[in-house]
């Protein structure tokens, strides 16, 4: 695309996960893929979006070659499963998400992958230089073993001068139930998205504690609920869903009044979320 200028675009299958085309896409740990698809497998698991609206980083790296971010990118693929090969879709190019937080997998192998523009990434761990390696079409991969704490990528420019640097960090302390509502203005009748996630006391996402949460609604509709979880039985519309890799999402319609979105879940305190409809909206003045 840089060296040819008639080139306008570029195509991606696909941008977010869909229901269908099972495992057309699956990194998985299960052996499975395109030709063994076992029941109850659903889910495409091929969106560099996953199927709740979670980029992983297949986007993420679409989006620095493209200019569209300059922040470098930490992708992690997941480390809760050692000694098991993973089976590799060709319709997806990486597993990898940002996430430095997997309760239980301390010393786990660990593959990193960073993506920056620049000549070369170093990685610390909690503070220790762990390699430093050329980026070569702005990717860079290590192997390390998984200890909590903070992973750091600094990049460098042919000068080896610093240009660019990320962090992710570990979930601390208990592990309980957080709920994000999204942004802006919400008139009566719309459908708001709320994630709710699995998150540590200082409100980072814990990967591998999932729990199988409920939600109820009052003054509003649920419209539906469940996780990115590609191969499960459980249904969107019942209201019970297991979390995947520490999020899920709730779909819910509000009315004139204050809704409130409450989740709990086995071992967890229950939490609640008022949301409150703009009745102003579409109003003349």
């Amino acid at each position: 695309v840089q060296e040819y200028p008639y080139l306008i675009g570029d195509f991606m299958w696909t941008c977010w996960d869909y229901i269908g085309e099972a495992a057309i896409g699956a990194w998985n740990y299960q052996g499975v893929n395109m030709f063994r698809i076992p029941y109850p497998w659903m889910l495409a698991d091929v969106g560099a979006v996953d199927i709740i609206g979670t980029p992983g980083a297949e986007a993420a790296y679409a989006s620095i070659v493209w200019g569209q971010t300059e922040r470098p990118y930490i992708g992690v693929r997941p480390v809760n499963h050692p000694g098991v090969r993973v089976s590799k879709a060709v319709w997806r190019g990486t597993n990898a998400f940002a996430s430095w937080s997997w309760k239980d997998c301390e010393n786990n192998p660990a593959e990193v992958e960073v993506y920056a523009k620049g000549e070369k990434a170093e990685l610390f761990l909690n503070g220790k230089s762990v390699g430093r390696k050329r980026l070569k079409d702005y990717k860079a991969m290590f192997k390390i073993k998984y200890l909590p704490g903070t992973l750091k990528a600094v990049i460098y420019d042919r000068d080896g001068k610093v240009v660019g640097n990320q962090e992710l960090h570990s979930a601390t302390g208990k592990t309980q139930i957080l709920l994000k509502q999204e942004s802006g203005e919400i008139a009566p009748g719309n459908v708001v998205f709320v994630d709710v996630l699995l998150a540590g006391e200082n409100g980072i996402v814990e990967s591998n504690d999932d729990h199988e949460l409920q939600v109820s609604v009052e003054n509003g509709e649920l419209l539906g609920f469940g996780s990115a979880n590609p191969c499960t039985e459980e249904r969107f519309d019942s209201g019970c869903y297991t979390s995947y890799y520490g999020r899920a999402l709730a779909v819910v319609r509000i009315g004139n009044e204050d809704v409130t979105v409450r989740v709990r879940g086995k071992g967890l305190k229950e939490v609640s979320k008022v949301i409150k409809p703009d009745t102003t909206i579409g109003r003349e003045k």
